[in-house]
């Protein structure tokens, strides 16, 4: 495990920022993504922030993903935090 640079565990998000979904996408407002247990929503950066995962050494973003569909493929509603490394916008060949 790793320390995070000059001690910092978490540090804000800032727009000019690049990070990527598990499939490679660049992230921005709006995505339309899975999240990690198949739900489908769109990506809000509102809240976003990096925390320090020693393990990997590096930081990962964390944000929103504002849910519409559910992994049954049925309406739902409500927002749950997701990491860059969580999401992607294909999963067995659909798109989100």
């Amino acid at each position: 495990m790793t320390n995070p640079p000059n001690g910092q565990f978490e540090k804000p998000f800032v727009s000019t920022d690049v990070a990527h979904t598990a499939d490679g996408v660049l992230i921005h407002q709006g995505l339309r993504v899975f999240t990690n247990n198949l739900d489908r929503g769109t990506i809000d950066l509102s809240r976003a922030n990096y925390e320090w995962h020693g393990g990997e050494g590096r930081y990962v973003l964390w944000f929103d993903v504002v849910l519409d569909t559910d992994y049954k493929g049925q309406p739902t509603t409500g927002k749950i935090m997701q990491s860059d490394d969580r999401v992607a916008t294909r999963f067995d060949g659909k798109k989100a």
